[in-house]
Parts: C-alpha cells; structure tokens; sequence
C-alpha cells in the first residue's frame, strides 16, 4: 500500500503551492506567470481536492463572481476574433472548468450559464462526432467529444431541456465505433494518442454509467505503455495529462485491472511522490530538458523499450523535442510560457488527483479522504454515487 505520511507530506506541500499562487480570487498559473481565469479554476479545483471547503466557502461568492465575469470576456474575445465558439477548444475548455468549478462552489444553481451552454448545444450528434474526427481518433478530438458530452448533461440537469436521446446516441455512436484496443482510429497496435485522447469519452460513460464499456480490455492495453517508472508519455518523465489519463483507464472502480496492476499503480504513485519539487508544486517532466547527456540517454533508453506504434511515436518526440522552440511549454491557459521542470497548477492538480486515484484504487475507503468533483468531466470518481 501507500505509505501515508508520503501522502499526507505531499498534500501538505501542495496545499502551501496553491496559497503561493493566490492573492484572494486571482491566481497565477505558476509562480513567474500572469493571473488567468484557467489558473483560478485549477486552484479551485486543487483546494477542493484537499478538501480545503472552508478555504473555499469563505469566498465562494466572489470566486463565483469572478469565473462568471473572466468568462463572459474570454467569450467575447474568442467571438471577436473569429473563432466558432461550438468547436474553439480554448473557450470550450474554458466553459467547462467554470462549469465544474461553480459547482465545486455550490453556485452553479443560482446561474447554470444558459447563455453560454445552449448556444453551443450539439444538435446533431453524429454529424459534431464527424466533424471533429472523434471516431477516427484525431488529436484532440477526444476533448470535443467530451465538451459535447458535458453541455448535453448539463442542459438535461440545471436547464430542464430533455436530450436523452442525444445522450443515448452519444453513447451507442461511441461503442459502435471503437476499434479493437477498446479506443477510436487506426488499431494496429496500442500508443499514447489513443488512451490520451479517447481517455475524454471513457470520463463521460463513466459519469453516464454506459453499459458495455470494454473496461478491462482498455485498461490492460494501456498498461503496456507504462515505462519503467510507471510513466505513461510518449517522452521520458511522464506528463501531467499522460500520467493521470493512464491510471484513470486502471483505477475506473473496476476490481479486475486494478488487482492485476497494482503493482504499476504503486510504481507510478512512487515516482510522482518523488517528483514533487521543493515549493510543493508539481511540473510536466523533469527529463527533457536540460538537454543533457542523462537525459538524452533515458530518452533513448525510452524509445528502445517501447514497440509498434508507440516506438513511432516516441521516435518523433524523441527528435521533435530537441528543437529550441520546445525550451519551454506553451499553452493557451497563460501567455507566460513555462520551464518543463517549473511547477503549475495544472500539473500539480494532476499529479495529487492521480495519487488520489491511485489511493482510492487501493482502498475504496480513501475516498472520504479525497475531493472529486461531483459534476461531469474531468475530477469525477464513479464512487461519488455512493456519497
């Protein structure tokens, strides 16, 4: 099992990373960076996680206040520059960490944000799907199917609107089109962007319940992308989303993969504890850069004990990292783009949720340890139901 006081150091520390970032309802999205409304939602979401509800309650109104203010303005700016606000992953991400975030505050019933979700409301099911490339697997698909998802269920339970058979076809349109690792696209073999990107629609049937999910199938399919430290990125020293999307397809409250890998789970648990830098926060890699001799070997070390697609793609990584425009990681949440080793709140509200995942895997009790979020998307744990 895990050892507790490991868990209880690192919430401890992360805690003191959050209150680093804050000055009352702004935050910065790490410690160098400018305040955005992305960086106040992970906060939220981080201090929820640690079950911090008084930190939050005290200034709920406020904070709900301004989530709904930062995104009316970053609506209009994506409108005016042109952007189709239904398929603009920016404003749709940011759409849904408020969503999530309002409800973390207990405030998302006083204003369910109408005017922002039915505009975008998907209407017709089949044809978004194709048009965003879900069903073949395309980059970044998996999050507008996802975006999808979570404005249908939102619209069926704080606006009244019945799309019960929009969610339905959702679903079917899903299983009907998984290929035979249990994701979407080509399926020669299994690799990193299948998992990464089809992880999106595996969180919704999750929080549906959908019957018939290859659960088992996916999770054992992704556990042989583990490296040896119980990684899961295409490049050396895991990554935020990687790691966390991985052990969501292994910890997904089903017994049977998470006992016959309880052992990477554990493996994996250890190695993010130890990657916790000293100010508490947590990064996206420490092995890429500096470009150093280590750290090219482990990279090579990494492509060599991968096979068939993965190799491929750790391959292009491999190279593509090398290049100086990669120094530093450039996102849309901040215009301050960071340090691969630089702690922000996006990675570290990963790595402590992947813990916590890990932890509740363990020992289903671990779960009133812990706060999920009981709103579709990204945070929530099937266990919730049980609450």
């Amino acid at each position: 099992m895990l050892e507790r006081s490991k868990i209880d150091f690192a919430r401890n520390q992360y805690m003191s990373f959050l209150e680093s970032l804050s000055d009352d309802d702004l935050f910065r999205f790490t410690s160098a960076s400018e305040i955005t409304p992305y960086a106040r939602c992970f906060a939220i979401f981080g201090f929820h996680l640690l079950q911090c509800d008084e930190r939050l309650s005290v200034s709920a109104d406020s904070l709900s206040s301004a989530i709904r203010k930062d995104l009316d303005l970053f609506r209009d700016k994506r409108k005016f520059s042109g952007a189709c606000l239904k398929f603009d992953k920016p404003y749709l991400q940011l759409l849904a960490f408020s969503l999530s975030a309002l409800s973390v505050l207990n405030r998302l019933k006083d204003d369910p944000l109408e005017n922002h979700v039915l505009p975008i409301l998907s209407h017709n099911i089949a044809g978004d799907l194709q048009t965003v490339g879900a069903l073949k697997g395309i980059a970044g698909s998996g999050n507008q199917a996802m975006f999808m998802a979570i404005m249908l269920r939102h619209s069926q339970d704080y606006l009244g609107i019945d799309v019960t058979h929009r969610i339905d076809d959702w679903q079917m349109i899903h299983l009907k089109s998984m290929n035979k690792n249990g994701f979407w696209g080509p399926a020669n073999s299994m690799s990193h962007l299948q998992f990464q990107n089809g992880y999106h629609q595996y969180e919704l049937m999750d929080f549906f319940g959908t019957a018939n999910v290859p659960w088992s199938q996916a999770a054992d399919n992704v556990a042989m992308l583990a490296d040896k430290e119980g990684h899961f990125a295409p490049y050396p020293g895991g990554g935020g989303c990687y790691d966390y999307d991985a052990v969501y397809m292994l910890t997904s409250g089903r017994v049977e993969p998470v006992m016959r890998h309880k052992k990477l789970l554990l493996c994996t648990a250890q190695s993010i504890l130890a990657e916790q830098n000293v100010d508490g926060g947590f990064c996206e890699s420490h092995k890429v850069r500096p470009r150093s001799f280590d750290n090219l070997f482990q990279s090579v070390n990494h492509v060599v004990a991968s096979r068939g697609i993965a190799r491929t793609e750790r391959v292009r990584y491999a190279i593509t990292l090398l290049r100086p425009k990669h120094n530093r990681i450039h996102t849309h949440w901040s215009k301050y783009s960071r340090r691969w080793n630089e702690s922000d709140l996006w990675d570290s509200w990963f790595r402590m949720l992947t813990i916590a995942r890990i932890d509740v895997a363990l020992d289903a009790n671990r779960i009133s340890e812990w706060g999920f979020i009981n709103y579709p998307g990204i945070g929530f744990h099937p266990l919730m139901r049980n609450m």
